[in-house]
């Protein structure tokens, strides 16, 4: 057992600033097993292959039926060409997932507007195309897009109109974590012998470690040891949205291996050690993250060493996304800055996102914005580039989007110009019953469209189970005040920590807290959320004592005067996260929470 979930223990005191983004550590050494894939399965076998294209009507599109060089699967494919002069940069806009290759498509005449050619095409398993969900494997759906960029390039009606040395990929959601995954291979040869370069990537609102979005166990660096709980709303609302039903494609799109998994998902307590808990860790993230692929990390050492330079990476995260939330791009973005301090990530951080986030229009459009200027940059060399971190305050749904509440900075340590540790006083004894129903999720909802950066779908409320709930008041004036800031409101800059001893004799315990934001009418807000889990590795050995230290997802969110922050601890954080099915009593002693704060912006 790890007595202290993170290192953050151990550096609060000494770091006055910004604590709560110490953890900058690199994945662990970890040998993952054999893949597990489906591929050569409904393959489309007898569909037309090739693109018509429409030259004579500008912007130039070609659509129609590719085959992968993976297996032959017919992959649904359209490319649209600007028409003035080429060769054109091309970007790569991968869908998320449930989606196609209309997804979106509106971002595609801004790109066509500015000079770029589109390349989108519908991943195997949904849309049109054929073949089964592989759930972006390196091995299946990365080969694809390499597949894919390389017969467009190679194309004679389209190729001699691509810049094949001015190549981006970009994705929301099922799409950006493939983007990100994109990096382990951004130059490779077409069949013919044509180099094609991507030189840059933009992932929006992705996973950069699948395990550690999906299944959170509180710790940013290692998210396989012990096993957290998975994201049960998330999980099933993904899986129920993306099974496909199309009177054309009588096949089931999903292989029996991702049903296996969710199956043992939905009916165990999290385990590494049965066979397939095994192999769904090494599927999900010796081949599915990018946070694992060791040889990523690698390649960054090796040309930070000899001065080579770096593939620039834009990254769109949510603070208030609460399926891939704001420590997805921590863990990539510290880590890069650590093997290289130059390296070129920038990131914008603000309400976007899968729920809860409210994905204003106005945001979207600010947000896109600096993706064209970012991609103008890289692939034109127009205009120039900021590798700093931009951040929007999050307001109330009901308040539009406003340029003014964007802040920019020069790194996400800078987010905070100060902290406040405030101490809570008084014992409490979490006491957790599995039979209690009140804590079990039951009517999965479909997240469809929700990953594309729409305002369409609502987050569940989290199920506070009676009794099973610590709860702390704070002033927001005294955190003003102990963070040494002028009186009056204030802004929750980053990620806050919250900090106890545990004590308890069950071997698995799952502790999740939720920080909200009070006014004085008794209005709540949820702020920020977050879980951590501690495991003995057997049901005969006891926890017993433990400091556990969580550090929650974050945002950046005004909070009044008058208002107070409202802590909640507890073990039942449903339908969001799983409850544990371990029965357990948790005495927590010493409990603190650590806020990052900043003044407001306006």
């Amino acid at each position: 057992m790890r007595a202290r979930r993170s290192v953050l223990g151990s550096l609060l005191a000494t770091l006055a600033s910004f604590p709560l983004l110490a953890q900058g550590s690199f994945p662990p050494k970890h040998v993952f097993g054999p893949d597990t894939t489906s591929t050569g399965v409904f393959t489309g076998a007898g569909t037309p292959l090739g693109l018509a294209c429409t030259p004579s009507v500008p912007p130039m599109e070609c659509s129609g039926f590719l085959a992968s060089d993976v297996d032959g699967t017919a992959l649904d494919v359209t490319v649209r060409i600007p028409a003035d002069p080429a060769p054109h940069p091309l970007v790569v806009n991968l869908h998320g997932y449930g989606g196609s290759k209309h997804s979106d498509s509106a971002w595609d005449e801004k790109l066509l507007s500015r000079g770029y050619a589109v390349l989108r095409y519908s991943a195997r398993g949904f849309g049109k195309s054929w073949g089964q969900v592989n759930l972006a494997d390196l091995n299946v759906e990365l080969r694809d897009l390499r597949s894919m960029i390389a017969q467009a390039i190679e194309d004679p009606q389209m190729g001699p109109r691509l810049n094949p040395d001015a190549v981006a990929v970009l994705g929301a959601s099922y799409g950006g974590g493939q983007s990100w995954l994109a990096a382990l291979q951004p130059q490779f040869a077409t069949p013919a012998g044509k180099t094609v370069r991507v030189r840059t990537i933009v992932p929006i609102v992705p996973w950069t470690d699948l395990v550690g979005a999906l299944r959170p166990n509180g710790d940013l660096a290692d998210s396989i040891d012990p096993p957290g709980s998975y994201k049960l709303s998330y999980l099933e609302g993904l899986f129920a949205g993306g099974s496909r039903r199309d009177r054309k494609r009588p096949y089931p799109n999903y292989p029996d291996y991702l049903v296996a998994w969710n199956a043992y998902m939905l009916g165990t307590e999290p385990n590494n050690l049965p066979p397939v808990g095994t192999e769904i860790v090494d599927g999900i993230a010796g081949y599915r993250s990018i946070w694992w692929q060791e040889q990523f990390f690698q390649t960054v050492k090796d040309n930070a060493k000899a001065g080579l330079p770096q593939l620039p990476v834009f990254e769109l995260q949510g603070f208030t996304d609460d399926l891939f939330p704001l420590p997805e791009a921590l863990r990539m973005y510290r880590a890069l800055k650590r093997l290289d301090p130059a390296y070129p990530i920038a990131e914008y951080l603000g309400d976007i996102g899968h729920p809860r986030a409210a994905n204003k229009p106005g945001e979207v459009d600010y947000a896109l914005d600096r993706v064209f200027e970012w991609l103008d940059f890289h692939l034109k060399g127009a205009g120039r580039a900021s590798y700093d971190v931009i951040a929007a305050v999050t307001r109330p749904a009901s308040v539009s989007f406003d340029g003014a509440d964007v802040l920019r900075v020069a790194s996400v340590d800078d987010l905070a110009t100060g902290s406040a540790t405030e101490y809570l006083p008084g014992d409490a004894v979490l006491t957790f019953d599995p039979a209690n129903l009140g804590g079990l999720f039951s009517d999965p909802f479909v997240f469809t469209g929700c990953e594309q950066l729409q305002p369409v779908c609502a987050a569940p409320p989290p199920d506070a189970v009676p009794g099973d709930v610590a709860t702390y008041v704070i002033p927001a004036a005294k955190i003003a005040s102990d963070a040494r800031l002028a009186a009056g409101s204030f802004l929750v800059a980053g990620p806050p920590v919250v900090s106890f001893h545990a004590s308890t004799s069950a071997y698995r315990v799952q502790l999740d807290v939720r920080l909200y934001d009070v006014t004085p009418t008794g209005q709540s807000t949820l702020v920020t959320r977050g879980t951590s889990t501690l495991d003995s590795g057997s049901p005969l050995v006891p926890l017993g004592d433990a400091n556990v230290d969580i550090l929650t997802y974050g945002n950046l969110m005004q909070v009044a005067s008058e208002d107070s922050l409202r802590l909640e601890i507890t073990n039942v954080d449903s339908p969001y996260i799983t409850p544990s099915r371990v029965p357990s009593v948790t005495r927590l002693s010493k409990a603190s929470l650590t806020v990052p704060v900043r003044p407001p912006l306006r």
